[in-house]
């Protein structure tokens, strides 16, 4: 787990910014800020923004926690939610959540495979129907991801949730049986791939925490 990020943001007072949310957003984001609001622990929502450096920053180091100082205190917090615009190249918007640093939350961590597979070099197509699972554990726990070795992973073989390696106090919130990478003979990809009559392509199964209406 990585240490939490520590961030200066600045509050926005509604009162002051005039003009429809997106209209201050967009004159935020042109001043390099990043809009967003902090919730939670039932306390009201605090309206913010933060260096558009700052946050690609967390986002690089794959950090789920952070300490936001903000007023002259510090809120501790988790990234709940992100919103990208519509080419999904720049962030507008971010959701944080309050949390104790030992309370147990739920969150979304990314699978992230390692090795090579020999499945492969025997003719199979390694396919990661899930990219990412919904964890419990503690706040200040939580992993910069879960990572799956493949290095054994033969043709025909799978590696479902009930094999991921966690670390002490993780649990993933998923079905035991469900299967999150495995290596299939290129003609089973195809049959797969290619949709029939009526049929569509679907998008591989992210498992992914609830989140909230966004709040500008």
């Amino acid at each position: 787990m990585a240490d939490a990020v520590k961030i200066a943001v600045e509050a926005r007072d509604p009162a002051k910014n005039k003009g429809t949310g997106s209209r201050v957003s967009r004159r935020l984001r042109a001043q390099g800020q990043i809009p967003a609001i902090i919730y939670g622990h039932k306390q009201d929502p605090l309206p913010i923004s933060l260096a558009r450096a700052s946050v690609w920053d967390m986002i690089k180091k794959s950090t789920h926690l952070a300490e936001l100082s903000v007023n002259g205190t510090t809120e501790t917090v988790i990234v709940r939610d992100i919103q990208w615009d519509h080419l999904g190249k720049e962030i507008i918007h971010l959701d944080f959540a309050r949390v104790s640093a030992d309370e147990s939350i739920e969150t979304e961590v990314k699978l992230e495979l390692r090795g090579t597979s020999p499945g492969v070099s025997e003719g199979g197509v390694l396919e990661q129907p899930v990219h990412a699972v919904e964890v419990t554990c503690r706040a200040n726990a939580i992993p910069d991801s879960i990572r799956i070795d493949v290095s054994g992973l033969h043709l025909g073989q799978s590696i479902h949730v009930r094999d991921l390696i966690l670390p002490e106090g993780v649990k993933v919130n998923a079905e035991p049986e469900l299967t999150v990478v495995h290596v299939v003979s290129r003609t089973a990809q195809a049959e797969t791939s290619t949709p029939g009559d009526g049929e569509s392509l679907t998008q591989p199964e992210v498992i992914k925490p609830e989140r909230r209406e966004k709040d500008e």
